[in-house]
This record gives C-alpha cells, structure tokens and sequence, in this order.
C-alpha cells in the first residue's frame, strides 16, 4: 500500500529523481482500451471485496462482474494481490494529482498540508476498511508481493515517498523545519502506517478519535523538528 511503507539499511535514501527527460508520446487508443479495461476489473473487483471481502472474492467472480472472460482477467492480473497494488498506485497517482490542483493547501503550512493529504488517503480507502484490514495482514507474509521486500510494493513505496520528501523539501526551503533529508520522508511513511493501524481499530463515530490523533501528532512533530530536528 502507499500506505505500507517500511525502511532497511538497502533503502537509508531515497534514489534521486533523474533530469526530465522528453515528453512522451501520448498513450495510442490500444494502449487506453488496455488502461480502461484495468480499471473496469479493479472497480469490478473493489465492489465484491467490499460485498466479501478479499478472501471470500473469486477471480471468477471479479471477471463476471467486469464482464470479461477469466483468462482475460489473468492477462491484467495474476493474482488478487496484482489487484491490490494497482489499487494502490491507482490510489498514490489520484492524491499526487488531488494535491497538485489544491492551490490553497499548496500554500498552507506543513501540518496543515500532511493533515490534508492523510486525511485524503483515509477518505479514498474508507469505503474498503476490511479489504485495507486484509491488504495489511497480508503484506506481513514474506512471499507476498504486498510484502515491503517484493520489488513492486518497493516500486509503488517510492512514488509515495517522492512526492512526500518534495513537500518537506519546500519547508525546508521555507525554514519550517530544518534539514531532515529522506529520513524525513520515512518518518512520515511511517507515521501513516501508524495512523491507518489505529484507522483500522477505531470504532468512534467518524473516526473522530483518529483525525484528532493525526492533527495533534502532526502538530507536536513539527514543533519537535523545528526545537531539535534530528538531534536525537
């Protein structure tokens, strides 16, 4: 999940961006009938997960419900894991482009855009709150490909990541918080994973009792980095 995001020695930095590089040609219509097709599946499947869950949902039935043949759901999709991981990009690429035209919490301070994009994420994967529960046991397994070790959770993790170091980049620059590099953007991988853990657990109306968790944490945190940083 953007939301299962973890930290070894192998990954003490996030890899930098490279210089950009041409434009690429725009995706031919082959390419946005494959595209359309996914998400056609991915919406299929994300109903039945949320009608039975992730383990009492067939392929079978996914592929009924997308109106496509089950081979051809396993030409997308080996697994219901692959479904998953897409979910999740689908989910990292939404909020990216969610925050890029939210002009006004472009401009906000620091705890009031992390609040913001969290609490973002939250309301994306409210609707599927026993399909997250099952997502997240699962990435415990090592041979999961939702497993922090597997080269695609590692992939779609980046992304994330990315876009999170940006946004400490430009307090920093702004003097909000003192350097905290990529450590940084971890830290905050982390506390989300904390945040949907106790999301998860939460039986308060709303889930009041965790928005008020995310606003005080993120609000102590920053006064922390801005007292001492990263001097531990």
């Amino acid at each position: 999940m953007s939301t299962l995001i973890y930290m070894n020695e192998d990954q003490a930095k996030i890899p930098k961006l490279r210089k950009p590089t041409p434009r690429k040609k725009k995706p031919g219509k082959r390419e946005k009938n494959k595209e359309q097709t996914k998400q056609r599946i991915l919406r299929a499947a994300l109903e039945l997960f949320k009608e039975k869950g992730l383990e009492g949902t067939t392929t079978k039935e996914i592929s009924k419900r997308a109106g496509i043949a089950e081979g051809t759901l396993f030409n997308y999709f080996k697994t219901k894991e692959d479904l998953a991981l897409y979910f999740f990009q689908k989910e990292t690429e939404d909020l990216i482009k969610w925050f890029r035209a939210e002009a006004r919490l472009q401009k906000a301070p620091l705890p009031e855009k992390l609040f913001g994009i969290i609490h973002r994420q939250l309301q994306d994967i409210e609707p599927y709150e026993d399909f997250i529960g099952a997502v997240f046991w699962r990435s415990l397994q090592p041979t999961s490909s939702l497993s922090p070790l597997s080269f695609e959770s590692q992939e779609l993790r980046l992304k994330y990541l990315r876009f999170i170091r940006q946004i400490l980049a430009e307090a920093e620059e702004k003097e909000e918080i003192p350097r905290v590099g990529d450590l940084g953007a971890y830290a905050v991988g982390l506390f989300y994973i904390g945040i949907v853990t106790h999301w998860l657990h939460d039986t308060s109306r709303g889930k009041q009792k965790t928005l008020a968790l995310l606003d005080r944490s993120l609000n102590i945190g920053t006064r922390i980095f801005r007292k001492g940083g990263w001097e531990w």
